[in-house]
């Protein structure tokens, strides 16, 4: 479950884990060429550094003490899964998984922040087991983090529910649920949350946590949005924001290109000086 950010490799502008490739890719200078591999080439887990028995990294010794009791957390989770997720949605998620275990959550646990989804999707984290990952809804959420400057392999996301609802149909929530993403929370003690949906939002909000709202990716998913535009970047631009105003963050969570959209309100905010 342990990912040490030493065994991983920089090419180009963004880390990669050599164990989640089948062969290694000849050029890969930027996010767009490493968002672009082709998973029945390179491996299903090649656009992330994340991988089902390597969901989080540990960059500091605090992070390992973390993830030794996340990985406690995730062991109680596995010993009795409908004690914290409906039946029916543990029985479909172990019908359509792909990967030993079941999806829980992923990420740097020294980040700072948390995304937290609504729940694993068909085609992303219920066949993978990675959050926000490999569907239309969690690549468009990765391309948007790498285009405010913000590797997406470098904050820690999760789902109020871990398991993947039959069909996609999410039927709510319950305390089962709720019990697990608290006691989640409370071992990673972020500074920011922000719920990627209002479901998450809801959820977050009935634990008494306070936490920042934002579109869900597949609101613009329906709307035929693929890419980011100026209108996401924008709603997005508060977790950059929020990183930016913490203290002694390391490089690896940025990268150093930054979208036209915000080279353009930096040129807004000088000319109105």
């Amino acid at each position: 479950m342990l990912l040490r950010f030493d065994t991983l490799k920089k090419v180009g502008d963004v880390y990669i884990n050599p164990k989640n490739f089948k062969i290694m890719p000849l050029v890969l200078r930027n996010w767009r060429d490493f968002l672009s591999l082709d998973e029945r080439v390179y491996g299903i887990y090649s656009r992330t550094i994340y991988n089902p028995s390597q969901r989080f990294l540990v960059i500091t010794p605090e992070d390992e003490k973390k993830v030794i009791r996340l990985v406690e957390l995730y062991s109680e989770f596995i010993e009795n899964p409908t004690n914290f997720c409906h039946e029916e949605y543990y029985q479909y998620q172990v019908e359509v998984k792909r990967f030993e275990g079941l999806p829980f959550a992923n990420g740097w646990v020294g980040s700072r922040i948390v995304l937290v989804g609504e729940a694993p999707g068909r085609k992303g984290c219920g066949l993978t087991g990675i959050c926000f990952y490999r569907d239309v809804s969690g690549m468009l959420l990765r391309k948007v983090l790498f285009s405010l400057g913000v590797n997406p392999d470098f904050v820690y996301i999760t789902n109020i529910v871990k398991c993947n609802p039959p069909e996609n149909k999410f039927k709510g929530f319950s305390k089962k649920e709720l019990s697990l993403l608290e006691k989640e929370l409370k071992i990673v003690q972020p500074k920011g949350i922000f719920a990627i949906g209002r479901t998450a939002y809801k959820a977050l909000k009935k634990l008494g946590v306070e936490s920042t709202y934002l579109r869900h990716p597949a609101w613009y998913v329906r709307r035929g949005i693929r890419d980011p535009n100026d209108q996401m970047l924008v709603e997005y631009e508060i977790i950059r924001k929020f990183l930016d105003k913490s203290e002694n963050m390391p490089l690896t969570q940025f990268l150093p290109e930054r979208t036209g959209l915000q080279k353009k309100n930096r040129m807004d905010k000088m000319q109105k000086k």
